[in-house]
């Protein structure tokens, strides 16, 4: 694995990587056994890139000294026109275009006719740019190299693919290991789009705070911490048999001109460069870098002439690049178009000047054929040789020798589907999110928001007129704040004095203002502030005195355009969805906050700096951050679609985690047969006997807890009328055991007793059935009894003392009892259709007769939860009593609540059931003897595994119509055996060394 460098606030910069260490970095790649095609991808797919993989085992450099026979034959076959033709690569979009579209017509043109040694896409589709790439790899007499800027992955250019964090992000993460996968997932990506080069890594060392076009673009301002990402990053591309393409040489980092409006000069001598800007690039040079494209910027240190771009420059590109960093691979142009170029060279100069400085390929000329001409006039003319012309085609053909290129240059389009975006990738994408996210500032400690604001306010702030900004934040927010009141506006260009003035009048009404803003690098503005009447706008919010939090979705140095800092500033570094959902995640304590500043912020903020805040709520996740296979997962759709359809229920909700990640949150089917409301995480379910553990056993670890009440306390002390015929001996101990001697169950409305008073004096006047001790028998009566005892401690209804006690302090909203007689309530998943007692369908209010005539809370029975909900409960047990960082239960109450108190005669802990050792279980085969659970009646299961910290949640109503059915008992030993089998043991976040 990649060592994890440390860049602590006030720490000096550790000792720049030798080439030995970065050799030993590359080996300490571990192959995890997790292979990418494993768990992402079905087991029967047979996943097929073009074959054209690297043609032995030989390195790169060992093919450019000559070992590419195929590509020595084709130099000899070209004519002069043709191997200057090879130099150009033009560009392209991966878009539909019609054969008669002009610019297909084009780019057609280019690679028959003309002849060009490549292209580069731009923006896209993934089926289209592949079946693109095989449509000009078919048209094109050569293999052509397609080239692609993917340096946030393949998300930077084409939609639907995956996006990673900005190079900032990963900055501020400070984890190696996550620039490697990234790197390796970006390559696979790459190949399946048709892809053999990546203009990325970034090199560029972001120290001046107005640099306008790098920005997040670069890893941070620090030489050391940018060069340990750039190679982590080579490596991982490389791996993937992708081209890697480190830029804008020598750095475009320390600069406030944007290349692509004008010409930035670099004013350094040579001791600063070599100090600073180079050492990103010789670290990519140790690593292996396959190729290195140009900066437009001028250099008056190596050129003294300030009008000519390093592009141009012999002295930066062939004397400094090539003879003295030794440099052997490509070296590609920045776009010719730009005005670092066009300012003072027209097409032909410029294409001629470049070759002469020692560039191998022109990217994005204003004109191929012009430029292809100028070219061949100076060759004519002397000015330029045609050995110098061979030497860069000689590269390019060997280069596509060693991909493979000339053997098959196609792609399998049907493969793409199978690679680009699969949920591991997303994982990966998000887990570098998460880490990334930094904490600057928090004022009131808002975070985490442990209570939600009852009325919130987000302002997006955005420098564009894309009315979807902010949008998809929004939507995270607003599923994470479900007991508040969200309302959203929208700040942009379009914005008007009258709008900026009714958003600022309706914020005032806001309990807390969030102003997510949307300020990414902008090629060719040549600005990285926001506009001064946004800005002027923002300070106008921020000076309302109400709490505020500032989010920056792109540049982190924006704060600096406030006179009046926020409560909360986070820096998330970019606009990806990953970037979104893990911001929203953090500010409600479902991810840990320990991003480091990899930039200074001028005059407020210092590298290094950032507040860590610890993860006190589980989240939703992907089944690979906590060591699970979705792939292996997925048969959980299968089981529960197949039980429905078997009629074993109508609908199911489930919810499977792992320590701090719920991996699995899914709604099955429809209310009923014959419904069209379809069953949600969020569907409230009858827990039926559920609520024996969930309610009236957690309501009794507290009451121990607090010493108001002992296990071996006789029932009878707090209720003396319990004591009747016997039953005065009786403990707590032997209710929660089951261990009472008194009578299972008893049918009470059928005898005609249907009051609660009536209830609870036949149960008190109840004979025992067998002596106290000498046998477990499941009773209902037990746990009736144990809910009495609370009310009577804590002088509470029992629904009053859970709701305040249990459910609201654990954020379970949706959970509690439901009054008996209140009518039929639609939005509840429905039991059974009564025939007998009720005579209607039962739907929101509870099944058990007996609890229902009590009045719908009870000891037993009468809870109504999600398995959302649910699922904070499973993980506070798994937790062992922990929930928002505190301590909810005692970690040995949990423990000896939990435990089975008497293994050899019976499976009962104290009111909790654990796994039988031997025969059917409805926790399975597989987990541990050491799991609890518990089950209820109308198909309801919730087990916990301590051993393999796993707890699987499956709510169904599978006594709908009728309770004769029995089928759902197989489906939940089949799912909690599926759950447990998708354990794979390995929770890394990196992808395995390619072995190809």
């Amino acid at each position: 694995m990649y060592q994890r460098d440390s860049y602590d606030l006030h720490e000096e910069e550790p000792p720049f990587a030798s080439p030995s260490r970065q050799t030993t970095l590359l080996d300490r790649v571990t192959a995890l056994t997790i292979v990418i095609c494993v768990i992402a991808i079905p087991a029967w797919v047979t996943i097929t890139f073009s074959s054209s993989e690297p043609v032995s085992q030989d390195t790169y450099d060992q093919y450019l000294e000559g070992k590419g026979a195929w590509a020595r034959a084709t130099l000899n076959k070209l004519t002069l026109e043709q191997k200057v033709s090879q130099l150009f690569f033009p560009y392209a979009y991966g878009v539909y275009q019609s054969s008669d579209d002009p610019a297909y017509k084009r780019l057609v043109d280019l690679v028959e006719r003309f002849e060009v040694g490549g292209v580069v896409f731009f923006q896209g589709d993934p089926f289209s740019q592949a079946q693109l790439a095989n449509d000009l790899q078919n048209m094109s007499n050569l293999p052509l190299i397609t080239s692609q800027d993917m340096e946030t992955g393949a998300g930077f250019r084409l939609k639907r693919t995956t996006h990673f964090p900005s190079a900032m992000a990963f900055g501020a993460s400070r984890n190696t290991d996550l620039a490697y996968s990234a790197g390796l997932i970006t390559a696979r990506e790459a190949r399946a789009l048709g892809v053999y080069q990546v203009f990325a890594p970034v090199a560029d060392i972001n120290n001046n705070a107005d640099n306008p076009v790098i920005n997040i673009r670069s890893y941070g301002e620090r030489a050391n911490l940018v060069a340990d990402m750039v190679t982590a990053f080579t490596f991982g591309l490389q791996d993937g048999n992708v081209i890697a393409t480190v830029k804008h040489f020598p750095g475009h980092g320390d600069t406030a001109t944007d290349s692509h409006s004008d010409l930035p000069i670099l004013p350094f001598t040579r001791a600063r460069l070599d100090s600073v800007e180079l050492v990103p690039f010789r670290a990519a040079r140790d690593a292996g870098i396959m190729s290195v494209m140009m900066g437009h910027l001028a250099l008056p240190e190596l050129e003294p002439d300030t009008n000519i771009p390093a592009t141009l420059a012999p002295a930066v590109v062939n004397s400094l690049l090539r003879e003295e960093m030794g440099f052997k691979g490509l070296i590609v142009s920045d776009a010719m178009r730009m005005s670092g170029i066009t300012k003072s060279f027209g097409t032909g100069e410029s294409a001629v000047r470049a070759i002469e400085a020692g560039v191998d390929i022109l990217v994005m000329s204003q004109d191929e054929y012009a430029a292809r001409a100028a070219i061949l006039r100076a060759v004519e003319e002397g000015r330029l040789t045609e050995e110098r012309i061979d030497q860069s085609v000689m590269r390019l053909l060997t280069t596509k020798e060693w991909l493979g290129l000339n053997r098959n240059r196609l792609l399998n389009p049907s493969s793409t589907r199978q690679i680009v975006a699969t949920n591991y990738h997303k994982m990966i994408s998000e887990t570098v999110a998460r880490e990334s996210v930094t904490l600057l500032s928090n004022q009131r400690n808002l975070l985490p928001l442990k209570q939600t604001p009852r009325r919130v306010a987000i302002v997006t702030i955005s420098d564009s007129d894309e009315p979807e900004r902010g949008q998809y934040f929004n939507s995270v927010f607003r599923s994470l704040a479900t007991r508040s009141s969200v309302s959203n506006y929208l700040i942009d260009t379009r914005s008007t004095n009258d709008d900026y003035n009714k958003v600022l009048s309706r914020a005032r009404n806001a309990d807390l203002i969030i102003i997510p803003t949307y300020r990414p690098f902008r090629s060719g503005t040549n600005r990285i502030a926001l506009p001064a009447r946004i800005q002027s706008f923002m300070n106008r919010l921020v000076r309302q005195n109400k709490p505020t939090i500032l989010v920056s979705f792109g540049s982190p140095y924006l704060v600096n355009d406030l006179t009046r800092q926020p409560n909360v500033y986070i820096a998330a570094y970019g606009e990806s969805e990953s970037s979104e959902k893990a911001v929203a995640q953090a500010m409600f304590g479902q991810t840990a906050i320990k991003g480091k500043l990899p930039i200074t912020i001028p005059g407020l903020y210092q590298f290094g700096e950032g507040i860590q805040v610890p993860q006190l709520f589980a989240r939703e996740g992907y089944p690979e951050e906590v060591g699970m296979s979705s792939a292996s997962l997925s048969r959980v759709d299968s089981l529960i679609n197949a039980s429905i359809a078997d009629q074993a229920f109508p609908g199911a909700a489930i919810a499977i985690g792992r320590p701090d990640v719920l991996v699995k949150l899914q709604g099955y089917g429809y209310y009923t047969y014959d419904s069209e409301r379809r069953v949600a995480p969020t569907s409230k379910f009858d827990l039926a006997s559920l609520t024996k553990v969930v309610a009236t056993t957690t309501a009794i670890m507290q009451l121990y807890e607090q010493g108001k009440l002992k296990l071996d306390d006789k029932i009878a002390k707090f209720l003396p009328n319990f004591g009747q015929n016997g039953k005065d001996g009786l403990t707590v101990r032997h209710l929660l055991t089951h261990t009472s001697g008194m009578t299972p169950f008893r049918p009470f409305h059928q005898e005609g007793i249907t009051t609660r008073s009536g209830i609870i004096d036949a149960i008190f006047s109840e004979e025992l059935i067998y002596a106290p001790g000498t046998e477990m028998r499941y009773s209902d009566f037990n746990m009736i009894v144990l809910a009495l005892l609370v009310e009577k401690i804590s002088g509470q209804n029992f629904g009053t003392y859970t709701t305040r006690n249990i459910f609201a302090p654990l954020g379970m909203n949706d959970t509690g009892f439901r009054r008996s007689g209140v009518g039929s309530d639609q939005t509840v998943v429905p039991t059974e259709v009564d025939q007998n007692f009720r005579k209607r369908l039962v739907q929101g209010e509870v099944h058990d007769e007996t609890a229902y005539s009590l009045g719908g809370t009870a000891g037993h029975a009468g809870l109504f939860s999600t398995a959302k909900d649910l699922s904070k409960f499973a993980f506070m047990m798994m937790n062992e009593g922990k929930h928002n960082g505190q301590a909810f239960l005692k970690e040995e109450t949990v423990r000896l609540f939990t435990a089975a108190v008497d293994g050899s005669r019976h499976s009962r802990a104290l009111g909790w059931d654990t796994k039988s050792p031997e025969g059917y279980s409805s926790a399975g085969q597989l987990f541990s003897t050491k799991s609890f659970g518990h089950t209820g009646f109308t198909g309801t299961s919730l087990w916990i595994d301590p051993e393999a910290d796993l707890f699987v949640i499956l709510l169904t109503n599978r006594v709908y119509p009728t309770r004769d059915n029995k089928k759902h008992s197989a489906v939940r030993a089949k799912l909690a055996d599926i759950a447990y089998e998708s354990i794979t043991g390995e929770n890394e976040t990196v992808l395995p060394k390619s072995t190809n």
